[in-house]
């Protein structure tokens, strides 16, 4: 059985590289189901719906380099931008995406924390409806 290499990631949004802050990235694909139960059907009928895909980081804040944040905050509201999510550091995902979400969490007795959720909305173009490319 093969497993994927240990701490070989790479991360970018905006053409700017995240792996040196990054510590944990989460591509999840996912594929509601659409129903196309008919009234005469007995039971529940379903069918593969449109797939969405959404990643999500967490990481150290770096207010020295701030790349991450500088980036990350700087798209809160905009349009998509690129990403690349390769997890053993060759082969991988890529397209365009919005940022949804961005926390940063700081303590007295711990390192800034950051974490962010992005939403895929195209694949060679923001918005054109197409999944990421893989390769």
């Amino acid at each position: 059985m093969a497993r994927g290499a240990i701490g070989q990631a790479d991360i970018s949004f905006d053409s700017v590289t995240l792996e040196d802050e990054v510590n944990s990235v989460t591509l999840t694909f996912d594929v509601p189901p659409a129903d196309v139960t008919s009234f005469t059907d007995v039971s529940q009928n379903v069918v593969a719906g449109k797939p969405s895909v959404k990643f999500d980081i967490a990481g150290s804040w770096d207010g020295a380099a701030a790349q991450g944040d500088a980036t990350i905050f700087g798209e809160l509201g905009l349009e998509a931008e690129e990403w690349d999510f390769e997890p053993d550091g060759a082969t991988g995902y890529n397209g365009f995406a919005v940022v949804t979400s961005y926390s940063i969490t700081a303590s007295v007795t711990d390192a800034v924390k950051y974490t962010a959720s992005f939403q895929h909305n195209g694949g060679a173009a923001a918005m054109d409806g197409a999944m990421p490319t893989r390769g």
